[in-house]
């Protein structure tokens, strides 16, 4: 497999559990009293800036010193930053339950693996 099949393969998976976690994040919002709803857009914005922002540097850096692979690093880096920051949203809203989390990352890695076999074979 080479580098950048690999680092799509990635990729998806990282998107997919983003994905999976903004589903559930935006249910549990829709869910929730109305006056919570500002409350929990501005908890998911508190998470994601620092890591927005540590995406912003580390291209920056890259550009600076002329790193040829910075698209790459931001293929990863932006999906996994997103699925950081609803991740944390989602334990600041509801008590974690690691039953619960494994189910949705095997959920992930089944729809990754049927999106990665459509591109390839379909």
């Amino acid at each position: 497999m080479s580098p950048i099949a690999t680092i799509e393969v990635i990729a998806t998976g990282l998107w997919v559990y983003a994905g999976l976690g903004l589903a559930d994040w935006g249910l549990r919002v829709f869910q929730s009293e109305r006056g919570q709803h500002i409350a929990s857009v501005t908890g998911l914005l508190a998470n994601l800036v620092p890591v927005m922002i540590a995406l912003v540097v580390v291209v920056m850096v890259g550009a600076v010193i002329g790193l040829p692979s910075v698209v790459v690093i931001i293929a990863l880096l932006f999906p996994a930053g997103l699925g950081f920051g609803v991740h944390q949203s989602l334990n600041e809203m509801r008590e974690t339950r690691w039953r619960f989390e494994a189910g949705k990352l095997a959920l992930a890695i089944v729809i990754s693996a049927a999106v990665i076999w459509h591109r390839q074979f379909a």
